[in-house]
């Protein structure tokens, strides 16, 4: 077996290692900040009250934690998965909790 070596193929000499390269190496960057509870549940509300088609009105929205909790009363299906939709969209990693009550019975029509 002929093994050949190239000067294209040789690999350049390691530089090297200066106190700097070491100090690189063992540094750690953060590059997401965690969101604080309030920052959260003012974006999920926000978002609902702007959202033009969601009906959120009966719908509070709570943070303990980076966990969501929704509570309320919702009187359309669409609405109620478009809240939950957007809710955990917001949150990201964060859990959200549904206590949102469907209540198709005591509706505003006769």
């Amino acid at each position: 077996m002929a093994v050949f070596a190239s000067s294209s193929w040789a690999a350049a000499p390691e530089a090297p290692k200066t106190d700097r390269d070491k100090e690189i190496r063992n540094e750690v960057v953060v590059t997401a900040a965690k969101q604080s509870d309030a920052a959260i549940t003012e974006r999920v509300t926000t978002a609902l009250r702007q959202d033009p088609v969601i009906f959120s009105d009966h719908v509070t929205v709570t943070t303990e934690h980076g966990v969501v909790r929704l509570e309320g009363v919702v009187r359309d299906l669409p609405d109620l998965i478009s809240i939950l939709r957007l809710a955990r969209r917001i949150a990201g990693k964060g859990r959200v909790v549904d206590k949102i009550d469907f209540d198709t019975e005591s509706s505003d029509h006769d």
